[in-house]
């Protein structure tokens, strides 16, 4: 059963079922894994509630989206307050769209939930069939009910074919997706150079008080993090692997059921030459192979599996230093090899093989004891254990954090601590409550977690002194910038619309060069040419001249506008176009259709609560 489960999930179950089914379902299928704390419901819309673990699973959702494209959310942070936000706002509208679907008698039959059911490929076996078991395995895994998530699942349906449903627009006039796809199509080149702030300005040095009163304006961006302490279990399969016991028969019989893993094929190296037809071939075979002129390409080093069947056959059947052929080609022509060297199959033996299988055998089943782990401390939870008690009851390591920072930095900079890098540590440590032992957390790397905050010290504003070398620095950088920018600008306009640029920004040592085209919506082929940039210059006319600040802050960038290109575009291109138009529409309608409802169903939000969890 275990085995199965594994197969059908790369990663944990409920990492699975996350990615299978709405954010209403994986509410539902991992809500157990928060423990209330008093009241749970963050929204209500019109009679349905909304819980703060759905919330909490939405939100995740969203962080670890945002993560794993290099974006850093810290808990705490104004972008983690967005990402709630955006998270419970998309489930009050899903809540409304649920009603509206009941409103409008959409629901989702028998068959239809079967048919999606034993369509998912979570649910299949190795072999790519529907596994009752399988499914089973995985809804009892994160604590559903066949029923639960039946009717999670018809919701998400029904959901779907509403907003389906308001996809039965008449078409786009031909004229208007003409011209907008010509507009997204224009081109345009610029005479550009990126030029160093400290070429074009020194760096400043600030008047007396100028610096006082610049940090005055935004001492909150200066204040000391709040910062927690922590002991937390965070346990891999790989920290339990040592423990578990593997036999000598286990690894016979590992190694025997998969013998070609040991096998490293015989190689020979292959020079091919291609005919059009046999007797082509057979004249050739009177010639030094180094002299017939249809050789293709150099000699390759090729395995029985690298060629078909029709050819592998002569091939490997023929000696070293001899020709095989003629050999008729499936793919048409006729073909010789010379067969210039032979490396011999490799068998890696039972003894060498033994440590690799062990390692991957008791890492396998580390794996699965993690699932009676998991098991084994929730029961120590419930019973009120701390990380210390786990710890010692189970033999494991508890592990503690001092005071550390929602961004993961210790507030003594000197510590040679290590902050975990599983995203959910942090999270939870700065959702958690003081003394409050959080239930065990599956993580996205296969961990189990479990933290127990041990220490919260709040945040707190800093004076000047404490970080005047820090405030200096970007006091110097954004007046060097804003000095930066206007000397820029001054010299641009000195050349006018037909100087020569490289003349006026000879000193900067940079020189100004004609960029490829580019479109106003694209990424620019020019790595320096941010969408900054390439805004001013759509609005601008041939001849003007531009400057902006670069992304870093640390540049300017110049660049003239030298020439608009006519857009040329394909019928598939005002096609695809004409598509995207027709989705902005329905998504149009959709959002019209939730303001309406809005308008006919009341909603609340519990705004503390959210600022108390994210």
């Amino acid at each position: 059963m275990l085995t199965k489960l594994r197969e059908g999930a790369s990663s944990w179950p409920a990492k699975v079922i996350l990615c299978v089914v709405a954010l209403s379902f994986v509410g539902w299928g991992v809500g157990d894994i928060f423990v209330s704390r008093g009241e749970t419901t963050v929204a209500e819309v019109g009679d349905d509630a909304i819980d703060i673990r759905d919330l909490q699973v939405a939100y995740r959702n969203r962080v670890r989206s945002l993560q794993s494209s290099g974006i850093r959310v810290d808990p705490g942070t104004d972008l983690a307050h967005r990402q709630a936000r955006l998270a419970l706002e998309q489930l009050v509208q899903d809540a409304m769209l649920d009603q509206a679907a009941d409103t409008f008698g959409i629901t989702t039959s028998d068959a239809t939930l079967r048919n999606a059911i034993v369509n998912n490929e979570m649910f299949h076996d190795v072999a790519g069939n529907f596994d009752g078991n399988v499914f089973a395995g995985i809804l009892s895994m994160n604590g559903l009910t066949e029923e639960i998530y039946l009717a999670s699942l018809g919701r998400d349906i029904s959901r779907g074919q509403l907003i389906a449903s308001l996809g039965a627009l008449p078409t786009l006039p031909d004229e208007l997706v003409r011209r907008i796809t010509q507009y997204r199509h224009e081109e345009r080149t610029a005479e550009m150079a990126v030029i160093s702030n400290d070429v074009l300005v020194a760096l400043p040095e600030p008047q007396e008080g100028e610096l006082a009163s610049w940090f005055a304006d935004r001492a909150g961006a200066y204040e000391a993090p709040e910062y927690r302490s922590a002991s937390y279990l965070l346990i891999h399969a790989e920290d339990i692997a040592g423990t578990v016991e593997i036999t000598s028969e286990e690894i016979v019989a590992a190694y025997d059921v998969a013998p070609d893993r040991w096998i490293e094929p015989e190689r020979r190296l292959v020079r091919q030459a291609r005919f059009t037809t046999r007797e082509e071939a057979e004249e050739a075979l009177a010639l030094p192979f180094d002299e017939i002129v249809s050789v293709d390409g150099e000699a390759r080093w090729l395995r029985r599996s690298d060629l078909l069947e029709e050819l592998a056959e002569p091939v490997f059947a023929t000696v070293v230093g001899d020709v095989a052929g003629p050999v008729e080609s499936p793919l048409g022509g006729w073909l010789i090899y010379s067969i210039d060297e032979v490396e011999d199959q490799v068998v890696t033996p039972l003894e060498e093989a033994h440590d690799i299988i062990r390692g991957e055998l008791a890492l396998a089943q580390a794996r699965y004891a993690l699932f009676d782990l998991a098991d084994d401390l929730d029961d120590l939870i419930a019973s009120g254990a701390s990380p210390a008690d786990m710890a010692s009851t189970l033999g494991l390591e508890m592990k503690t954090i001092e005071r550390v920072s929602a961004r993961g930095q210790t507030e003594n900079v000197g510590s040679l601590q290590i902050v975990p890098e599983t995203p959910e540590f942090l999270e939870e440590v700065f959702l958690a409550s003081l003394s409050f032992v959080s239930t065990v957390l599956e993580t996205d790397d296969g961990g189990l977690l479990v933290v127990e905050v041990t220490e919260i010290v709040p945040a707190r504003a800093r004076v000047l002194d404490e970080v005047r070398n820090e405030v200096l620095a970007d006091w110097q950088t954004e007046r060097q910038t804003e000095l930066a920018t206007r000397e820029a600008d001054r010299l641009a306009r000195s050349a006018g619309s037909t100087g020569d640029l490289n003349d006026v920004f000879d000193f900067a040592g940079v020189a100004f060069a004609v960029t490829e085209p580019f479109m106003r919506h694209s990424m620019s082929p020019v790595a320096s040419l941010s969408f900054t940039t390439v805004e001013a210059l759509f609005d601008a006319r041939p001849g003007e001249t531009v400057v902006r600040t670069s992304d870093d802050g640390r540049h300017q960038v110049v660049a003239r506008l030298v020439d608009i290109i006519d857009a040329e575009h394909s019928p598939e291109d005002v096609s695809a176009v004409g598509d995207r138009l027709r989705q902005g529409v329905i998504h149009d309608i959709s959002e019209r259709l939730v303001s309406s409802l809005r308008e006919d169903v009341t909603v609340s939000i519990n705004d503390d609560m959210i600022d108390q969890s994210f």
